[in-house]
């Protein structure tokens, strides 16, 4: 009796001390880093999107929303939502451009989720921004859809650099091949079909929606190009970790020639801090939970859940 009340003495101590030097407060998940300015675009050709964007969310709505979150969501830092909301103003840009979205973060969502709750003001939103009503109608079905991830990935990262902490949110990029059949319409269809099939039928942004459509149709030509010996297959890592956009052609590559190990060529690729995330997460739930488990900087648990929960939103995001 006497050695087990020692035993769990020991253990209480060890618990305490650690308590006292690591504190009891969760390590967060993402870093508290400086959010880019105009939304970490490549192109200036997206600065009126942007500045419309914002112009259609006004300040007491924002402020209304984060409060919202932050109350129901006690243990997320101020940092975490402001990295969170700048991601889904990414993902709004993106439903400005395409016909469907599908949402991969689950972070991101339950703020979307929460933007839903002041019915006005998101219908107001809707209207400055798209000209007519955002649907939030996410599909709650486990399937994955790895293939139209990969494709949101592409678009993703032709349009945005990426951090540690736009990784972390949407849970890391070109881990699966992009679907053949999206890439056999970017190869055969012409522009005016394209743009009907993948893109939103507005006027608006239509050059940006053009160069996305002339930019996954050349970098098509140029896989076909190695495949038939005209150009060296020759592909060269970034001097910053965290910058993708070299991985688009090799990604459309590999998905067209080499898909069954895509995973094996594409890790070759990447820089060693993210190659240990090793083989694709087939693509089946939602968001940040879809994260590496090996990645060291997780800090322990998130209040999100996490797990298999999916809110893909399947196509219908933005319709």
């Amino acid at each position: 009796m006497e050695l087990l009340l020692v035993f769990f003495g020991v253990i209480f101590f060890a618990v305490f001390i650690k308590i006292l030097l690591t504190g009891s407060k969760r390590a967060s998940f993402i870093k508290n880093e400086q959010i880019p300015e105009n939304l970490g675009i490549q192109t200036e050709n997206l600065l009126p999107v942007i500045q419309r964007l914002e112009n259609s969310l006004p300040h007491g709505y924002r402020e209304n929303i984060k409060n919202r979150v932050l109350k129901d969501h006690p243990r997320w830092e101020d940092h975490e939502y402001d990295w969170a909301f700048f991601e889904l103003k990414r993902y709004f840009i993106l439903n400005s451009l395409l016909k469907t979205v599908p949402m991969f973060s689950e972070k991101v969502d339950e703020i979307w989720h929460e933007m839903l709750m002041f019915t006005r003001d998101y219908s107001q939103f809707s209207q400055n921004f798209y000209g007519e009503y955002l649907h939030h109608s996410p599909n709650m079905d486990s399937t994955p859809i790895p293939g139209e991830r990969a494709f949101f990935d592409w678009i993703y990262l032709s349009l945005f650099e990426t951090s540690h902490n736009s990784r972390r949110i949407w849970g890391g990029f070109l881990k699966n091949p992009i679907k053949k059949e999206i890439l056999e319409d970017f190869r055969s269809l012409n522009e005016e079909d394209l743009l009907a099939k993948y893109f939103r039928e507005s006027s608006d942004w239509l050059s940006i929606k053009k160069e996305l459509i002339t930019k996954l149709k050349r970098e098509i030509s140029e896989a076909d190009a190695i495949k038939l010996g005209n150009k060296p297959l020759e592909f060269s890592k970034p001097g910053s970790v965290y910058q993708y956009s070299y991985l688009l052609l090799p990604a459309v590559y590999y998905s067209f020639y080499e898909s069954d190990r895509f995973d094996d060529y594409m890790n070759e690729l990447l820089p060693k801090e993210l190659a240990k995330d090793g083989a694709s997460s087939g693509v089946s739930c939602s968001g940040y939970a879809c994260s590496s488990p090996t990645d060291d900087d997780s800090g322990g648990g998130h209040d999100s859940g996490g797990g298999s929960s999916c809110s893909s939103c399947g196509g219908g995001c933005s319709s």
